[in-house]
C-alpha cells in the first residue's frame, strides 16, 4: 500500500471494489480509528486523510497489520480534498477530534467553517452524514450553529462507533473526565 495524493481522489474512487458505500476520515491522525473501523466495515470502502506524511506511514502499518484492502490513505490538508470531491458521492464523513485552534485569533484555522460545510454537503449523497467529536466546547457549539443553519442538514442523535474512543485524544480526555462533546448531522436535500 502507498500513501496516495488528493490528485488521485478520482482513481481511487473508481477503485472502490465495488462498494457502494464510501466514507472518509478527515485528520485521521495515527490511524487508531480507520484501521479498527475498517476491519468492522469490509463492504465500505473508506479513506482517510492526514496532513503529516508520518502519520500517514503509521496508518499504512496498521492497516497492513491488519490485512485490510478497503481503505486508502491520501497526503493532504481536508480541505484540499473536499474541493477535488465529486458531487453527492459521500456516504460518511468521519472528523474526531480537530484541531480546535482554542486562540481567538486563530479559530479562522478551523475545519469547520461556512466554506467546509457548503463543501461537505456538495460531497454527501442525500441521507449522507458528517460525525463530529471534540472535547472543546467552544469548537462543538460553532459546529452545531453552522450544521443547524444550513439548509441541506438536520442534527441528528450521535452514537459515535465504538472505534472512535481508541484514539489517542480520546482516552486521553477519558482518562481525567474531560467531556466530550458528539455531534452528527444528514444532508436532508
Amino acid at each position: 500500500m502507498v500513501i496516495k495524493t488528493i490528485t488521485q481522489i478520482g482513481e481511487i474512487l473508481e477503485n472502490t471494489m465495488g462498494s457502494d458505500n464510501v466514507e472518509i476520515e478527515i485528520g485521521s491522525g495515527n490511524g487508531h480509528f480507520i484501521a479498527e473501523y475498517s476491519e468492522k466495515k469490509e463492504n465500505s470502502f473508506l479513506i482517510g486523510i492526514e496532513l503529516k506524511r508520518k502519520r500517514c506511514r503509521k496508518i499504512i502499518k496498521k492497516i497492513e497489520k491488519r490485512n485490510s484492502r478497503n481503505v486508502e490513505i491520501i497526503h493532504g490538508r481536508g480541505e484540499d480534498l473536499l474541493e477535488h470531491l465529486p458531487q453527492g458521492k459521500i456516504d460518511v464523513f468521519h472528523i474526531y477530534f480537530p484541531d480546535p485552534w482554542p486562540k481567538a485569533k486563530h479559530r479562522k484555522r478551523r475545519f469547520f467553517r461556512k466554506t467546509s460545510v457548503d463543501l461537505l454537503a456538495r460531497c454527501l449523497k442525500q441521507g449522507g452524514k458528517i460525525n463530529f467529536t471534540t472535547d472543546f466546547y467552544d469548537y462543538a457549539l460553532q459546529v452545531k450553529v453552522l450544521l443547524s443553519l444550513h439548509d441541506q442538514f438536520q442534527l441528528i442523535p450521535f452514537s459515535p462507533p465504538e472505534e472512535v474512543f481508541l484514539s489517542v485524544y480520546a482516552n486521553k480526555f477519558k482518562d481525567i473526565n474531560r467531556k466530550i462533546h458528539l455531534i452528527s448531522a444528514i444532508k436532508t436535500s
